[in-house]
């Protein structure tokens, strides 16, 4: 082995250790680290564009920005909207953004009535400020392929690119794992504390 290989596999390493890997079990669920999050709309019903269709995406430059995608309204979801909205405030002088989307199936519930749980949902976890919407697509937006089987995924992107990428099944999405979603969002992002 020589110098160009060793660096190249420290190089892998520490790519390794700033972009953690899918799910526990190498779940792929949406864009993975390296690739653009695409532009989408979908209908909010917390934040400044309430009752519209707005693209997120669209409008962050070099933000720094957290998007979930979630399917179920339960109680590590819910703490991890509760986190979100903590670490939003926390990195507020860094611009952090961040954002839930929802995704139901088309069998699963109305998009109206989902969206009457999700303003609910946000209000009893006082998350009302932070952006919340539905799609009624089980795999998300067009070109994010979330897969059927992720019970959540957690993206974390800057500039067009996602650093992170993070995919739940059922059987992994716990309270535990809500709380550690984000707890790597300085090291992922580069701020020193």
């Amino acid at each position: 082995m020589d110098r160009r290989d060793i660096l190249g596999a420290g190089l892998i390493v520490a790519a390794g250790a700033v972009l953690p890997a899918a799910g526990q079990d190498g779940l792929r669920s949406g864009p993975q680290a390296g690739q653009r999050p695409l532009p989408f709309t979908s209908n909010l019903v917390t934040g400044p564009y309430r009752g519209k269709q707005h693209c997120y995406v669209c409008e962050l430059k070099d933000e720094p920005a957290v998007l979930i995608f979630a399917r179920r309204l339960d109680e590590p979801t819910a703490r991890l909207l509760r986190n979100l909205r903590d670490a939003v405030q926390e990195h507020k002088s860094e611009k952090l953004f961040g954002w839930f989307v929802f995704l139901s199936a088309a069998d699963a519930r109305s998009e109206a009535e989902l969206e009457q749980q999700l303003e609910q949902f946000a209000r009893d976890n006082g998350a009302s400020r932070l952006p919340v919407s539905a799609l009624g697509d089980p795999e998300g937006p067009p070109g994010y392929r979330i897969a059927r089987e992720a019970d959540v995924t957690v993206l974390l992107f800057r500039s067009g690119k996602v650093l992170a990428n993070r995919a739940y099944r059922a059987r992994e999405w716990n309270n535990g794992a809500a709380g550690r979603a984000l707890r790597d969002l300085d090291s992922v992002f580069g701020w020193t504390k």
